[in-house]
Formats: C-alpha cells, structure tokens, sequence
C-alpha cells in the first residue's frame, strides 16, 4: 500500500475539519433548543446565539472552499504535478482553516480575514 501525498492528507484532513465545523453547529443548535427540537423535524428555527450563528457561517464558509481545494488537489495528484509548492500550498490552506475556526467562533474580525486570505494563497498555491 502506498503512502498518501502531502496534498492528499491535507485534504483528508481538511474533511475532517469540515465534520468538526458540522458538530459544532449541530451541538450549539441543540444545546439552545433542547433534545425534543434535536430529535424532532426542525420546523421551527428559534433563534440561536452569536456564537452558534458564527459556527453556521464559518462551517458554510469552509464548504465554499473546501470543494475547489479539493478539485485543485485531485487534479494535482492525477495529473503527476504535485510537488513543494504543492504541498507546502495544501499545509497552509489547512493551518489557515484550522485558525479561522476558532477566531470566527470568538468573533475576531481583522486576524479572521487574514487567516482566510492566508488560505486562498495556499489553495492558489495548489492550483498553480
């Protein structure tokens, strides 16, 4: 068996952080609304804390990203292309979304940003 490719654990990882972002929004819904709203239809849609709307927000921000890194890292990968700029791209694409979760959680506005532009240059770096 092979080993996986710098860019092929990163987006491993990268889905894992994706799962993470989805507990996190589905432990703060149901904390606020109770076990019967948790298990129930959902018809209703209370209102949910700062905190929990923030972690709704960064989670559909990360599925925005996370589909055209992992296209740009599959194409690296089945092309042949990988390589240092690769990798080291797919590793900052996954430090900056591993720091934006938790600034966003916290509501830091500026470093958030930067975090988020850090990974695009890195998904970029991928691509090219």
């Amino acid at each position: 068996m092979s080993e996986l490719s710098i860019e092929l654990t990163v987006l491993l990882w990268s889905a894992v952080l994706f799962v993470i972002h989805v507990g996190i929004v589905a432990v703060g819904a149901d904390a606020n609304n109770g076990i019967g709203w948790a298990f129930g239809n959902r018809d209703t849609q209370p209102e949910l804390p700062d905190w929990v709307e923030r972690s709704r927000r960064a989670q559909a921000n990360m599925a925005e990203n996370l589909l055209p890194f992992a296209c740009f890292v599959m194409v690296v990968h089945l092309s042949g292309n990988a390589g240092h700029w690769s990798a080291l791209g797919a590793q900052l694409f996954l430090a900056a979304r591993v720091a934006y979760l938790p600034l966003y959680l916290f509501g830091v506005k500026v470093v958030r940003s930067l975090a988020y532009m850090v990974g695009l240059v890195g998904m970029l770096m991928v691509a090219a």
